[in-house]
């Protein structure tokens, strides 16, 4: 799924990208070819305006006779043509050198559909012509311009920014796919982790339920039923737990979680979460070590936090349980430390404490939430949380949390 769905945004982008750079290409395409033939109307009527002023001046001094000639040109480079029609006859003429364009042209010229003071295209056996008119009396000025190496230019302008265009295009398909890769690549690892999750969470609640149908079968048959149900709870609440912190990752997993902060005493919230281990448990079990200690923090993620520490260092420490909490303020951060002296965890281990359902095969023989729980309370309150430890000296969680945090 997850490659399709790359390949999908890959092609998306591409598209995005094509539509956008062809829009660029035929913006530029259009400004290019409106400028240039502007500046060809602009110039086709200021010579237009030289012709006609010279005919007047020719007329007024009496010199003007009839004169048709052919101008050596050629159709790639850029000449004006004049005619000159007296009652629909050519008098007077600058013709081009193509002999069959100068009678095609000539021919349209004298055909009468061309108007005074617009500007008219033409195409003239291969040639290209811009022409214009103006009248005197019954005198018929014509001025023709060739713009066929102009539309050269424009067609060979658009051919080359649409085979760049299509170049980018490839090369943003492959850029686009290579950060479409880069870009899935933690949405990967993200799925990935996910179904692995939901994968270890429906075999955790297999387990249980498989011993709970055992437990009902015993208990048809079974004359003391009290062991058997006790069992049960047991299972229960351990199923319960599980899905507690379940919830717990998915609402604090959430964006849109909301932490309610508040000043609160960290020392008197640590007794509160050590008071009902440390009456189960021999005097000296438990220590405290810290006064006076204050925090500006979600208490109920706090609590939660303390009391999954307490219950690790409780369910991996042996007979002669040491636990020792202890909270200290440095600069701008309050420390928390929850030290045992139980198994300890392997060092090549420590890295994956904190995934979900994670297990050490040869220590910590039961799979969890409670430390990956943990560490999503820390970094909601933007803190670290770490774990040192010795093989049978026993391990200890520090966290750092900013002191005002909001």
């Amino acid at each position: 799924m997850i490659k399709k769905l790359r390949h999908a945004l890959t092609i998306k982008y591409t598209l995005i990208l094509t539509c956008l750079l062809f829009a660029g290409l035929i913006a530029s395409f259009a400004a290019y070819r409106h400028t240039g033939f502007q500046l060809l109307q602009s110039g086709l009527k200021s010579y237009l305006a030289e012709e006609v002023q010279e005919m007047r001046h020719a007329l007024k001094a009496g010199t003007f006779a009839e004169d048709i000639r052919t101008v050596k040109s050629s159709v790639k480079s850029m000449h004006n043509f004049t005619y000159v029609l007296i009652d629909g006859k050519i008098v007077r003429a600058e013709r081009p050198f193509d002999e069959a364009a100068a009678n095609q042209l000539e021919r349209k010229l004298s055909s009468g559909k061309y108007k005074s003071g617009k500007i008219y295209r033409e195409k003239v056996k291969g040639w290209r012509f811009l022409i214009a008119k103006q009248n005197l009396g019954n005198i018929e000025i014509f001025v023709a311009a060739n713009y066929s190496p102009v539309h050269r230019n424009v067609r060979a302008y658009a051919q080359n920014a649409l085979i760049a265009a299509l170049i980018a295009i490839v090369l943003s398909y492959f850029a686009g796919g290579w950060f479409a890769a880069k870009s899935f690549d933690y949405i990967e690892q993200s799925y990935e982790k996910q179904k692995r999750f939901v994968s270890d969470a429906a075999h955790e609640f297999r387990t249980p339920l498989t011993i709970l149908y055992s437990y009902a079968e015993l208990l048809e048959y079974a004359p003391e039923k009290s062991e058997i149900i006790a069992d049960i709870k047991d299972e229960i609440q351990q199923m319960s737990d599980m899905v507690d912190r379940l919830l717990a990752i998915a609402r604090y997993d959430n964006s849109g979680a909301v932490a309610h902060f508040e000043r609160f005493s960290l020392t008197a919230l640590a007794q509160s979460v050590i008071k009902p281990w440390a009456a189960l448990y021999p005097s000296g079990t438990f220590e405290l070590d810290g006064n006076g200690v204050e925090i500006t923090a979600d208490k109920t993620m706090i609590r939660q936090l303390l009391g999954i520490l307490l219950d690790n260092a409780v369910k991996y420490t042996g007979e002669d349980k040491k636990i020792s909490v202890s909270l200290a303020q440095k600069s701008n951060a309050v420390e928390i430390a929850v030290k045992d002296n139980g198994i300890g965890i392997e060092r090549d281990n420590l890295p994956k404490i904190f995934d979900r359902f994670w297990r050490a095969e040869a220590a910590r023989h039961e799979k969890g939430l409670g430390l990956s729980l943990a560490e999503t309370i820390v970094n909601l309150h933007n803190g670290t949380i770490r774990a040192d430890s010795t093989i049978g000296a026993g391990t200890t969680f520090t966290v750092v949390l900013p002191q005002n945090f909001r």
